[in-house]
């Protein structure tokens, strides 16, 4: 089992982005390495140990919020216990720095699948928006670990006001974090390897504006309240969601263009890239281990616990059936966009991880219509049973 790294990287801290993206494993640059021995050999293999931007390890520390006030309390819930290497929901932010596990993960899905790997988004996801195992109402209120409050109280204890501010500035601030990674994209390190021509160059810097345009869809798409209650979670993951596939929209096109445009040599130098020391993985091996990510988060919808703890009447279960029917529609959606096998190539691989962002922002709007006319027939007091369904359930678990 992998050691957590949101715990065991703490000391670290948020590393900058003005590390050398070509840098090697020993702190000596790529490309003074090359001038050194002329081999492309050499170049490639020193550069494939990946360090500075697109290290798996500085990947891993940049992951770490033990130094936020507002998040530490949700790094240790049940969840993130049980799925160690996925980051999911940190009490009201959903997939922090998701554009670089997007777009690292379809450069180096080797190198990155034991930090935070993208075929573990899902279903997982969509279930702990509606159902989450913190209750960060009680961290507002100051009394984080009780039991939680009436419906509507949030920020209104001793204190409330000023740990809500924290809280959204604590999600601000991984924005602002995120924006900066995606726009250390190591464009310097692809060049690196493949030594493009004046015309390739070219094609490259086209995909460096890209990456820059997509970071600055994160700020947009970043939620700028904290989301206390099933309805206003699910829109949350929704608008971010959008950003993702927005932000692969933006990406995939030019680096489709370059890759097309790279001899079959520049290619295989490109592709290799993203491979293990020893080479990449068998098939067999690594369709499992990409079948075993998809479906890693897979939980059972709990129509009758919903039931048992809201006791809908007539009106109501109708809507509540109507939601359960969405949530197995959405569930079928997601699986149909899980990949038989990884793909080969980066292209490919980015063109592949947006038909599975579409799927789950499909899902989510499956279910988000059919959830906020169930959630807005509920009384006061049935809103707040609601709300306290997922810290039961996972408590269960």
């Amino acid at each position: 089992m992998h050691a957590n790294p949101l715990t065991t990287r703490g000391a670290h801290g948020i590393a900058r982005h003005g590390v050398t993206p070509n840098a090697t494993a020993g702190g000596t640059p790529a490309t003074n390495h090359t001038a050194r021995n002329g081999r492309t050999a050499g170049l490639h293999a020193s550069i494939n140990r990946l360090s500075g931007a697109g290290s798996a390890r500085n990947f891993a520390a940049h992951r770490n919020f033990a130094h936020s006030a507002a998040l530490r309390p949700f790094l240790n819930d049940p969840w993130r216990r049980h799925h160690h290497r996925h980051l999911g929901w940190i009490g009201p932010l959903f997939w922090p720095y998701a554009y670089g596990t997007v777009f690292y993960g379809a450069l180096w899905p080797y190198e990155y699948q034991d930090y935070d790997p993208f075929w573990a988004y899902g279903y997982g996801d969509v279930y702990e928006a509606i159902f989450p195992p913190d209750d960060y109402g009680s961290y507002v209120r100051g009394d984080y670990g009780a039991p939680a409050g009436r419906y509507g109280s949030y920020g209104r204890g001793r204190g409330g006001a000023a740990r809500l501010a924290t809280l959204k500035r604590s999600v601000a601030q991984s924005c602002t974090d995120e924006a900066a990674e995606v726009t250390g994209w190591p464009i310097d390190q692809i060049q690196a390897v493949v030594q493009p021509d004046q015309q390739q160059r070219t094609l490259l810097d086209d995909l460096g504006n890209a990456v820059v345009k997509a970071s600055e869809l994160i700020k947009s798409h970043c939620p700028t309240q904290v989301a206390f209650t099933a309805p206003a979670r699910l829109a949350d993951m929704q608008q971010r969601l959008d950003g993702l596939v927005q932000a692969i929209n933006i990406v995939q096109p030019p680096l489709a263009k370059f890759y097309d445009s790279l001899n079959d040599e520049q290619k295989a130098r490109f592709n290799a890239l993203g491979e293990p020391a020893g080479g990449r993985p068998q098939g067999q091996q690594s369709a499992q281990n990409l079948q075993s990510q998809c479906g890693e988060t897979a939980v059972a919808w709990p129509a009758d616990q919903i039931g048992q703890v809201v006791r809908p009447n007539g009106e109501q279960r109708a809507k509540l059936d109507a939601l359960d029917a969405a949530a197995g529609e959405a569930a079928d959606t997601i699986k149909a966009a899980c990949p038989s096998e990884l793909p080969a190539t980066p292209p490919d691989r980015l063109a592949a991880e947006g038909k599975r962002l579409q799927a789950i922002l499909q899902a989510v709007e499956t279910i988000r219509p059919k959830l906020n006319d169930f959630y807005a027939s509920l009384s006061n007091e049935q809103k707040a049973r609601f709300n306290t369904i997922g810290r039961q359930l996972f408590a269960q678990r």
